[in-house]
């Protein structure tokens, strides 16, 4: 069959108390059905599979509060993952994360497990590891930005007891509509991982813009005196002007110690202007080969992340397209050797290679490929910010150097003129000269530090300007997906409407409303649906159709890849409020023949206590027939 993504298929549930196994069974795609008496247990283990997922759960029963661990195996997006989440009345547990199979999981009690948050912080919550396995975008919500978790998005995918029955989502302290309507676009397949890495990117660059202007605005109100204009225009200018008055000034003191030299005076000439000018000129040489040593340096080391983060990109996508690679291997089978073109015999070994007869284990595969893919993922990140702090100190860099060099440039031509013109100390006309000509070197390593600050206020001018154009360009991205985003929520409340409209019209003829229904009407934020505007009925009548809402949400998904649901649906209503037997045991069937049409891979949990007959069948069930005496969990007194 084949499977959209992202899927997400429970294959096993564990529960141990007291040390000891007190639950184990396995489940399968499609229809699930735990069966027994009221009151034998069958809540509590919906309770565990909705905890064990990632919800957020700490109201527990009696019976659960004498357990104390949940191990559960799921495929997601078709890769062993085993979860694990100890059992507290404490809100916001973490969990525990293995790649591989469960009985390799339980007989390693540290090894190769993974302590995941409930929150993000230092690390990254097991939320934002399950969304990564799943392909699921990080969508944010609301002007908090807080991100969505694995707990609101199983709200939609878990049916309990206690939510009221006119309510879509399970119930919640402290809910909002905005959440609930980020959720329920997400799972219609309303955010593209494209639409939501450029809203993200445009928060960021948002920000960025914000701190450079401001970082601009400040160095000018710093720098800029007298309404001075901050341009590498006015630098130029003033420089010519220096330089001129400069120029001038020295072939007045050249003049002067010719006429000195001409008439033969016996004053000392002193060579301290032509040394210090040197030792700066020095200086200055030694100071611009280490910044450019440290400018190359930090180059080489963007060009080796570069590529480190180019290896990463390609590395994550062969990952991502592993799984399928591993599948079409699976069923290759040799019948003539490559080699001497003999035939080759079949072996007894299952899960061994037809041709080399080595056995080997695909799950093992799949499973080390979802480790690396978390693991990529983080270095990427981490890479991602240490190359914009390498930019930032090359641009830094490039500050210093041209100052450096504009400096050293001032002191060869001053150093020019003192070798031509020794200063003498005997005249105090050129005493004064050398004084003007001294004021005039220290206004342009004044300018010197000026040009810093242009070069600064350049960079911060091109990054403010390219921020501008990504802003625009990111915008430009954001409208276009939301048009799309519009156009693909449509689409699919269309697919959600019709296929609830074929459950109510499928039920007993209980509700006058659902055998005319020709519109449903659902509302993620306000919490509710209704049917040709109808949204009262009785008890039993809300259930129906609140399941038939929320079955028909995941058969769309299960017959549209464009869904980022996960296909599976978690059910302990399917009877609930007097609802008749048989009216349980029709939405029982009509589940399971949706089910049988469906052309993706999926999944159906439900608990009943008056399973359909022609259900009760291991096709679909799971476990025994609870009882009062053989109940759920095999808890001893």
């Amino acid at each position: 069959m084949t499977t959209f993504q992202p899927n997400l298929v429970v294959e096993r549930l564990v529960v141990f108390g007291s040390g000891q196994r007190v639950f184990d069974e396995r489940f399968h795609a499609g229809l699930n059905v735990i069966r027994g008496e009221n009151s034998s247990g069958k809540s509590t283990i919906m309770d565990f599979l909705f905890y064990g997922l990632g919800g957020d759960l700490f109201d527990w029963r009696e019976i659960a509060l004498n357990c104390e661990t949940v191990y559960l195996q799921a495929l997601v997006n078709e890769r062993p993952v085993i979860l694990s989440r100890e059992i507290a009345l404490q809100a916001q547990r973490p969990m525990r994360i293995f790649l591989g199979e469960m009985d390799d999981a339980l007989a390693n009690a540290s090894d190769g497990w993974e302590v995941f948050p409930y929150a993000r912080g230092s690390k990254d919550s097991f939320s934002q590891v399950l969304f990564r396995f799943l392909g699921l975008p990080e969508v944010q919500t609301g002007e908090s930005q807080s991100k969505i978790t694995m707990n609101q998005i199983l709200r939609l995918l878990y049916a309990d007891q206690i939510s009221p029955i006119d309510r879509i989502f399970r119930f919640q302290q402290f809910d909002d509509a905005v959440t609930r309507q980020t959720v329920g676009d997400l799972l219609c397949g309303a955010f593209s991982d494209r639409y939501y890495r450029a809203v993200i990117r445009a928060n960021e660059a948002g920000k960025e813009f914000g701190e450079v202007s401001a970082r601009i605005r400040s160095t000018v109100a710093l720098h800029s005196r007298e309404r001075t204009p901050l341009t590498r225009e006015w630098l130029d200018a003033e420089n010519n002007r220096v330089n001129g008055d400069l120029d001038a000034t020295n072939a007045e003191i050249e003049r002067l110690e010719n006429e000195i030299f001409h008439a033969q005076f016996n004053d000392r000439l002193t060579l301290n202007d032509q040394d210090e000018t040197y030792k700066r000129i020095v200086f200055l040489q030694a100071e611009i080969a280490e910044i450019e040593e440290e400018i190359s340096t930090k180059l080489m080391e963007q060009a080796d992340s570069a590529q480190f983060l180019e290896a990463i990109e390609t590395r994550l996508f062969q990952l991502q397209n592993s799984h399928a690679v591993i599948e079409e291997f699976e069923r290759l089978d040799f019948q003539f050797c490559p080699s001497c073109l003999e035939p080759v015999h079949e072996h007894a070994v299952e899960g061994a290679c037809s041709l080399c007869k080595e056995p080997f284990d695909r799950s093992r595969t799949r499973s080390r490929s979802l480790k690396l893919i978390n693991e990529f993922s983080r270095q990427k990140d981490q890479s991602l910010e240490l190359q914009a702090l390498r930019e930032l100190e090359v641009r830094e860099l490039r500050a210093r150097l041209a100052s450096a060099r504009e400096l050293w440039e001032q002191a060869n031509r001053h150093y020019t003129v003192a070798v031509k013109t020794p200063t003498t100390e005997m005249r105090s006309n050129l005493r004064r000269l050398n004084r003007e000509a001294g004021y005039l070197i220290k206004q342009l390593e004044e300018l010197a530090g000026k040009s810093e600050v242009i070069a600064q206020l350049e960079e911060l001018t091109a990054e403010r300007n390219e921020l501008q154009s990504e802003l625009d360009r990111l915008e430009s991205v954001i409208k276009h997906e939301n048009d799309r985003t519009r156009e693909r929520v449509a689409a699919a409340r269309r697919k959600i409407e019709s296929i609830t409209i074929e459950f109510l019209k499928s039920d007993l003829s209980r509700q006058s409303t659902f055998e005319n229904a020709n519109r449903v009407d659902f509302e993620f934020d306000g919490n509710r649906v209704a049917v040709n505007g109808d949204s009262f009925f009785s008890a039993s009548s809300m259930v129906y159709l609140k399941n038939s809402f929320l079955a028909s949400f995941l058969f769309a998904a299960a017959n549209d890849p464009l869904f980022s649901h996960p296909r599976l649906l978690i059910m302990d209503t399917v009877e609930d409020k007097g609802m008749e037997p048989q009216r349980s045991k029709n939405f029982q069937m009509l589940l399971r023949d949706m089910s049988h049409r469906a052309i993706s891979k999926h999944q159906i949990i439900i608990a009943t206590s008056m399973i359909a007959e022609e259900l009760n069948v291991p096709d679909y069930t799971v476990g025994d027939y609870y009882t009062h005496t053989n109940r759920t969990l095999q808890i001893r007194a």
